[in-house]
């Protein structure tokens, strides 16, 4: 085959109507509470919903990619005629990223295919950016292979800055412990969050949400920024997220891609007012 699709999962943050709009699929990952209710393909919570039983004491969970589904998603387009080259969140906070390579094994075992799945090493928007960036090169008229090695070749360039609002989402879903937590509330706390080698690791704790992002945006101001790729995610947030994205522009000087709401399997865990700013870095400038 010669075209091919590219496909992601939801953790990647892409929004839908852009992925629906560009032929980009999306594999559903799940949460639900204590109830016995799974959310996260056809049906689903409204954030407002979701984020106040949270904020009422119930605890959500996460879980990946259901192997049946994303079987059925790659039939789909490998009956079209179209190979596939699915990007993933990152191998090292979920399991889906094995789940999915699995089934293109499966798949490539069984007929003639090709099936790439890229582990990320990276999550929400700073991975939607790699999505767009391939949805971008396809569009140009590059081959698959050729977006892959693009992919794969500036992945650990990639990264997102993102602060945590609220502690005790964290400390129930059991990445904060308790005493951390409730010390960090009283202080006002707000740790700001990146990826590293794949893992979600602290990068800063600041007093305040405001000298968080004052501090994301200084922190970024230091990096030779591929201006073309930025995005901006929040939690339940939107406004927020509008006038941080254009602080990002004024003060950075480049051009927010979008700005797109984090999915509830990852708002399982940092709950809702969260603010994240993903980019890439090109090379470090000669002296």
């Amino acid at each position: 085959m010669e075209e091919f699709t590219v496909m992601t999962d939801i953790n990647t943050d892409i929004d839908a109507s852009y992925a629906e709009a560009e032929h980009i699929v999306i594999l559903p990952q799940y949460y639900h509470f204590n109830d016995g209710v799974i959310y996260g393909d056809e049906q689903k919570l409204e954030p407002p919903v979701f984020y106040k039983r949270l904020l009422e004491g119930e605890r959500a969970y996460s879980m990946g990619c259901n192997p049946e589904r994303v079987r059925q998603l790659f039939e789909t387009e490998l009956d079209a005629g179209r190979d596939i080259l699915c990007i993933m969140f990152s191998s090292e906070c979920s399991g889906s990223y094995s789940t999915v390579s699995v089934v293109a094994q499966e798949l490539m075992s069984e007929r003639d295919c090709q099936i790439c799945v890229i582990d990320s090493l990276n999550g929400s928007v700073a991975a939607g950016l790699m999505v767009y960036l391939a949805q971008e090169m396809k569009k140009q008229g590059h081959t698959l292979e050729e977006v892959r090695d693009a992919i794969e070749a500036r992945k650990k360039d990639f990264d997102i800055l993102f602060l945590v609002d609220h502690l005790d989402c964290l400390v129930r879903g059991g990445r904060l412990n308790a005493v951390s937590g409730a010390v960090g509330t009283v202080l006002n706390i707000k740790p700001i969050l990146h990826f590293e080698e794949g893992k979600i690791v602290s990068f800063l704790k600041c007093r305040g949400k405001n000298n968080a992002k004052r501090t994301m945006l200084d922190t970024m101001k230091k990096l030779n920024l591929d201006k073309s790729l930025v995005a901006v995610a929040h939690s339940d947030n939107l406004e927020e997220a509008k006038e941080f994205a254009a602080e990002v522009e004024a003060e950075l000087g480049v051009k927010v891609v979008y700005i797109n709401e984090i999915n509830l399997t990852i708002g399982t865990h940092i709950g809702p007012d969260a603010i994240g700013v993903a980019f890439c870095k090109l090379p470090d400038k000669e002296n």
